[in-house]
């Protein structure tokens, strides 16, 4: 069960996490839900990730609920946002941090994984940010907030769909929050090298060796992006935050 956030009162609210099932993503879902939002949850395939997730954030409650979509699917994303509106009520606030994260040389990419790359983690937002703008009610507000990457201020060798598709969720940031002015806020967070069951697995070589053991946490991303979450704090928006120990400093 999430934890009450005192700070931070989002009740009345219903929030859709993509990539809500595990991670930084269930992290964030928590601190949602511990704010008083109520909050769907969007995993890929993994109904077994699903079901963990929703006993973790006490589903029980009925403040919370959950399904596998396929993101990249016009009629999925519709039928993503339907399933939260009939259990939970209208979506206000929408979380982006779908993920998919090959590694491999440049010139051995293949289409089919830059493709898949960019469809998961660029075209899945551009469509939840669109079926937001669209449903959202002209009188209520709303926030997005999209999970960007170190890697797409900070590049490394073997990630190119990767770091193609975290740069292209800066500027979908950045447009969306220009045309959402005055109703619905954008905002861009970004971690670095964060303590996540990916992350374990990636080689060290990734990395240099003094960062090799240096990793923030999944409740320190939730946490910025649980600032941002707020529809009605209108004044900050089209921002890129970084969540990274001074890795990048802007």
């Amino acid at each position: 069960m999430a934890a009450r956030d005192t700070n931070v009162n989002l009740e009345g609210e219903t929030a859709l996490v993509v990539g809500g099932t595990r991670n930084i993503g269930l992290a964030v879902a928590k601190a949602l839900r511990g704010a008083g939002a109520n909050v769907c949850v969007v995993g890929g395939s993994d109904s077994a990730a699903l079901a963990h997730a929703l006993t973790e954030l006490g589903a029980a409650e009925g403040k919370t609920t959950g399904l596998v979509a396929d993101i990249t699917d016009e009629a999925a994303v519709s039928g993503a946002f339907d399933h939260a509106e009939q259990k939970l009520g209208a979506v206000s606030i929408l979380v982006n941090g779908p993920g998919f994260r090959p590694h491999g040389p440049f010139m051995d990419t293949s289409l089919e994984t830059w493709s898949t790359v960019l469809d998961i983690m660029l075209t899945g937002p551009f469509l939840t940010c669109r079926e937001l703008f669209r449903r959202l009610p002209t009188n209520r507000k709303g926030a997005i907030v999209n999970i960007g990457g170190l890697s797409a201020h900070r590049p490394a060798k073997d990630r190119a769909p990767v770091i193609a598709a975290k740069a292209g969720i800066v500027g979908l940031t950045k447009a969306l929050a220009a045309e959402g002015l005055g109703q619905i806020r954008a905002n861009c967070v970004a971690p670095g090298l964060i303590d996540t069951e990916r992350r374990a697995g990636q080689p060290q070589a990734h990395f240099k060796d003094d960062e090799a053991n240096a990793r923030g946490s999944c409740e320190d991303v939730a946490r910025l992006v649980l600032a941002f979450s707020n529809p009605y704090d209108s004044y900050v928006t089209g921002q890129t935050v970084h969540v990274s120990g001074g890795r990048y400093m802007a």
